[in-house]
């Protein structure tokens, strides 16, 4: 009998770490996830206030770009751990902004090229004022070839929908 529960203990231990359980957030939502994620917090959506997003693994990338004058500190939440957290199933994000300004970003932007979601420049909070809650920053100064207009059209500021799709 004793093997017997451990058996199961151990069966439900296995596939209780293969997803996630999202909270709800407790304060304004920032950002709302849909599409092809299997792990949601209302209805087919996931989302997330900053308190949330704050508690996800932490990136930074120090660089310049167009949008702000000088090298800036970005910090934000680690993509490859928000996507497995959201139980990601596709290739690409179709991003949005506030302002409903849409890009198509490749998640490889932020697995191989090491683009972020930053939610802070110098350790200080970003407000829709200063292009936050949520904005996508390349590490441009580390890598010349993500200097042209391409990748300059990606780092979407304001952020507030993400839709990954195939």
């Amino acid at each position: 009998m004793q093997s017997l529960k451990f058996g199961i203990l151990s069966i439900c231990l296995i596939f209780s770490s293969l997803s996630y359980s999202l909270e709800l957030p407790t304060t304004r939502t920032l950002l709302t996830v849909s599409g092809l994620i299997s792990n949601t917090n209302k209805d087919s959506d996931a989302i997330f206030d900053r308190y949330m997003l704050d508690k996800l693994p932490r990136d930074s990338v120090s660089t310049h770009t167009p949008f702000n004058e000088g090298k800036h500190t970005y910090t934000g939440f680690k993509a490859e751990d928000f996507f497995e957290l959201l139980g990601v199933e596709g290739e690409n994000l179709s991003v949005i902004a506030l302002n409903d300004y849409m890009i198509d970003i490749p998640i490889k932007d932020f697995t191989e090229i090491g683009a972020i979601f930053a939610t802070h420049m110098d350790g200080v909070p970003m407000t829709v004022r200063n292009k936050g809650p949520i904005m996508i920053v390349y590490p441009f100064d580390d890598n010349p070839k993500l200097k042209n207009e391409s990748y300059y059209g990606r780092a979407i500021w304001q952020v507030n929908q993400i839709v990954v799709n195939q």
